[in-house]
């Protein structure tokens, strides 16, 4: 459950109320344990810690060496291009410590070699592009918008394809369905995961990570807000991605089509089930894509979400800035947040509307169950009596297991109510023609 403290608070201590429930809020500082974890975890890869901080040649020289000469097609020069310019945009950030430098260049290894053994997926697998990706479904909304409890529900459905985190880390080479359950990349997550809880182990309280589970796909996406969301601090590397053309916008959502296609090579469902608010910034060329593909548009109040989501990335972007500079980064989620709605509206007077539903957080929260034969019946897919038995028992288990309560405000990141009404004013007004509700009530915070 989300919940804000008093107005003029910036942060509140964390303390216990009982035993099943803990208060969360953003980090300040970067812990003296999560330092002396991060260190060590860096200094298992020696080769990669000889490197030049940074430096995407050397970087890249090495996951070469590791991966093996892979061939890169055209459409590599601007994917490469685009990490070149978020390297660069960390390494010109004064908000970045030596430790945090290192950790963005660990980061940005990952990346290239991901992107290396894909290449590699590619031109091992060629019959990759024939792969049918068919109705996908899309659940597109800001953070904290109850997306990631949708996406867990629509997953149980049998016909439904969507990708689990511990593939999302791995990619390579592409599951297949005989050994989904019991791929030895699970257990390697694990072992990530725990250490991830270690450096932040306030994340996964208001966040569920499970190697299992269904996870949002910004990771198969090469560029777009997902590095910012991740945690690195990048604005220049932003205005590149904000500034680039329809055609390269295009060329890099053709990547992630071909992502998708990749993991359902040996392991395929009746459709595709995504969750991500980066699919908003491809708005203008998503549907060249995926010509059929269902979209569901996901709402909630802007001035609980915009800190929501701060509060959240906060516990990421303390393992690559010693401190939180809070303000900063509100503008920057209020930017994303203007930016995301409108290319979510504008995308709504290029389609058809047979295409896409819209649903609010309280509708969702109130009778999920119902939320989803509506979608379901939207768009044509089949609501089997096992699927519908299957989210009884999902939401029981849920409703048992343990709870974290969130905390946040608008002034705790530099922002205020009236601030976020009048930077959502066009965005607000066009969620209530389409739906009859008004997201912000007067008075409400």
């Amino acid at each position: 459950m989300d919940a804000s403290p008093r107005p003029g608070k910036r942060s509140m201590p964390r303390r216990k109320v009982d035993s099943d429930e803990t208060i969360v809020v953003a980090p300040e500082l970067r812990s003296p344990k999560a330092v002396q974890l991060l260190t060590r975890m860096l200094s298992l890869d020696r080769e990669l810690g000889a490197r030049q901080v940074l430096d995407v040649d050397q970087l890249l020289d090495l996951a070469q060496s590791r991966v093996g000469s892979v061939p890169l097609g055209t459409h590599s020069e601007l994917h490469l291009e685009g990490i070149r310019r978020l390297a660069g945009s960390i390494a010109r950030d004064t908000h970045y410590d030596d430790l945090g430098r290192y950790m963005a260049s660990h980061y940005i290894y990952g990346w290239l070699e991901r992107y290396l053994q894909f290449e590699q997926d590619v031109a091992d697998f060629p019959d990759i592009v024939d792969v049918p990706v068919a109705k996908p479904l899309f659940l597109v909304g800001f953070g904290r918008t109850g997306s990631t409890f949708l996406h867990h529900l629509l997953a149980l459905d049998p016909q439904a394809r969507a990708p689990r985190l511990w593939e999302l880390q791995e990619p390579s080479p592409p599951p297949r369905r005989e050994t989904y359950e019991t791929d030895p990349r699970i257990d390697r997550l694990r072992v990530h995961a725990d250490f991830r809880s270690a450096v932040m182990p306030d994340l996964h309280k208001i966040h569920e990570f499970a190697p299992a589970a269904p996870e949002e796909c910004q990771l198969m996406m090469w560029h777009g807000p997902q590095h910012m969301i991740l945690g690195l601090r990048s604005p220049d590397y932003w205005q590149w991605f904000r500034g680039v053309s329809p055609s390269e916008l295009d060329m890099l959502y053709a990547g992630y089509r071909r992502q998708v296609q990749h993991l359902q090579l040996f392991h395929r469902g009746g459709h595709w089930v995504s969750k991500s608010l980066a699919h908003a910034q491809f708005f203008p060329v998503l549907f060249k894509s995926f010509p059929d593909a269902r979209i569901v548009r996901l709402h909630r109040d802007p001035c609980q979400i915009i800190p929501a989501l701060a509060s959240l990335i906060a516990q990421m972007q303390i393992a690559y800035t010693p401190r939180l500079d809070a303000h900063d980064l509100g503008q920057r989620m209020l930017e994303l947040f203007e930016q995301s709605m409108a290319r979510m509206m504008q995308a709504d007077e290029e389609a058809r509307s047979g295409q896409f539903i819209d649903v609010l957080f309280e509708d969702l929260t109130r009778d999920p169950i119902a939320t989803v034969r509506t979608i379901y019946a939207k768009f044509g897919y089949d609501f089997t009596g096992e699927f519908e038995t299957l989210m009884r028992r999902h939401l029981q288990a849920e409703s048992i297991s343990r709870r974290f309560k969130h905390v946040y405000s608008l002034e705790q990141f530099g922002l205020s109510r009236a601030q976020v009404l009048a930077r959502s004013e066009e965005y607000l007004a066009w969620v209530e023609r389409r739906t009859g509700a008004r997201l912000c009530r007067p008075g409400r915070s």
